[in-house]
């Protein structure tokens, strides 16, 4: 089936127009969660809201810290899938649930276990994928966007009633993006290019700030230092403003890309 990647993003800003609020809302809130949670894993293991302590503990805390670590990672997983459930359910009805019910939708009407081990597998074949080819960064991507569509399939499948074993929904991902995982690439590539044309810009503006030729050593040093950090702090600053525009545009985009794709496949009732 041909995607028209344009009628997409069409698509997209149409459904965004005057909900803009409760989309970046749901960019944000999760985020502040997310790193909530990491500061306060860093703080009660290593004494510090950073890692920078964690080689000056005991073994006992190091061990806390990395069990307490991957727990948060894993209900930093589960808020990203409810978000993305959250996301489809708004591309299909029109729904806006509070930011905190959406966030946490993996978590309650019967989402939890199923999503706790599927989301647990996306993460670790990816993973393992990546680590045994020979080329695992290249690996990692290609399968991160077969297995990209789990979280809208699963979320169908259980309001279907469903019941599909852990795998499956990732299995039904990969066969769906058999073929269409350049165009996802691609979707994914004409809005994150963005960050790397703000962050290309921002070091020629530093470069074009030292004007090195006339300068003293310790000049030009103490220069480049500070041109190191205004380029970080505007490139930082400006990347930010650009992901509250640029993510949940990309997340509207790839939910009508998903849709598209499968229509209400995974949403018929089994027969008895």
């Amino acid at each position: 089936m041909e995607i028209n990647r344009k009628e997409l993003r069409q698509t997209a800003r149409k459904q965004l127009k005057g909900n803009w609020l409760w989309v970046i809302g749901l960019l944000i809130i999760p985020g502040i969660v997310n790193l909530f949670l990491e500061y306060i894993t860093n703080y009660v293991w290593t004494g510090s809201f950073n890692t920078n302590n964690l080689s000056l503990v005991s073994w006992w805390q190091g061990l806390g810290w990395s069990i307490f670590t991957i727990i948060t990672g894993l209900i930093a997983t589960m808020i990203a899938w409810g978000v993305q459930y959250a996301t489809l359910a708004f591309r299909d009805t029109g729904e806006k649930p509070n930011i905190f019910k959406a966030m946490f939708s993996s978590f309650t009407n019967g989402y939890f276990s199923k999503t706790f081990l599927t989301s647990l597998l996306t993460t670790l074949f990816t993973f393992f994928w990546g680590l045994l080819l020979i080329i695992p960064g290249i690996i990692g991507i290609i399968k991160r966007f077969s297995y990209a569509m789990t979280p809208y399939i699963m979320k169908d499948m259980i309001d279907s009633k469903h019941e599909m074993t852990a795998t499956e929904a990732i299995s039904e991902s990969r066969k769906i993006m058999k073929g269409n995982k350049t165009t996802l690439f691609i979707i994914w590539l004409s809005f994150n290019i963005w960050y790397f044309i703000i962050t290309l810009i921002g070091i020629v503006i530093a470069f074009l700030y030292l004007k090195p030729f006339n300068k003293p050593l310790a000049d030009l040093i103490f220069q480049a230092l500070i041109a190191y950090l205004i380029a970080i702090i505007l490139i930082t600053i400006i990347n930010f403003i650009l992901s509250l525009y640029l993510q949940p545009y990309y997340r509207q985009t790839v939910a009508n890309f998903y849709r598209t794709l499968v229509g209400d496949k995974y949403l018929k009732k089994e027969e008895n």
